[in-house]
């Protein structure tokens, strides 16, 4: 069955990683491809070469500004023809607050916010028109373990910007869910894992490849409306809150 993706994020490391995967995996895949400025993206321009502009679109998205009419740009394209879309992938975020509580300030939270959590609230707000007219009606945020009030890393005082930013995520994901289950939605946050991506400076316990097949294969492709409101991790099992 044809499968409409939206993902944010897409000009690098993890949602370049996704793009290519979905496409290249499933011939009845289309993917939008939400980036800041599509005519610098060399790596996605690519794969409209290799996928042809009938199952990749470039849309110039920055979940931080005019969101709304970058979805209505979409709809105008004629890309998704009648249909709406199937998935929403919530990707787009930023670290970029190493101190500990203490150094942490006001402006590095708000920082964070801006891009982890009012960007994929902006996101959600504006394509819930076209999800409702999709088939699958599902919505991922990238989410983080380093968000886990109960994790590993909470026993980690650094990232403290970040972290905070990943665990209100949770909770407007969470709530989403309850509000958008009637409807048929599934709404899910994952971690994708310790990734070797800019965002982490290079560090992780996995490459981009690795990281997007198992967390494709193991929540984005898998999960059923039983998810719904759960905190996955990329091998598929529950993340603690």
């Amino acid at each position: 069955m044809p499968h409409t993706y939206l993902i944010s994020g897409t000009s690098r490391g993890l949602g370049l990683g996704l793009v290519r995967y979905l496409l290249s995996s499933s011939k009845q895949t289309k993917v939008i491809a939400g980036v800041r400025n599509p005519s610098s993206a060399i790596d996605l321009q690519s794969l409209v070469d290799d996928f042809g502009n009938e199952r990749l679109h470039l849309l110039k998205l920055d979940v931080e500004n005019a969101v709304e009419n970058a979805l209505a740009d979409l709809e105008s394209s004629g890309f998704l023809g009648d249909g709406g879309l199937d998935t929403l992938i919530a990707n787009a975020g930023i670290s970029n607050a190493l101190p500990p509580p203490s150094e942490t300030t006001p402006e590095l939270v708000q920082a964070n916010l801006n891009v982890n959590l009012y960007g994929v609230m902006n996101l959600v707000t504006s394509s819930l028109p076209l999800l409702r007219k999709g088939q699958a009606k599902q919505i991922f945020a990238v989410s983080s373990t380093v968000g886990s009030l109960g994790g590993l890393f909470s026993e980690n005082s650094l990232y403290t910007a970040y972290c905070m930013s990943k665990t209100i995520l949770n909770m407007y994901m969470r709530k989403l869910s309850v509000e958008l289950k009637e409807e048929g939605f599934t709404v899910v946050m994952y971690s994708p894992g310790f990734v070797k991506t800019d965002l982490t400076g290079g560090y992780g316990d996995m490459d981009v490849e690795q990281a997007v097949k198992l967390g494709v294969e193991n929540v984005i492709r898998k999960v059923t409306k039983a998810d719904n409101g759960k905190f996955l991790d990329v091998d598929g099992s529950v993340a603690p809150w």
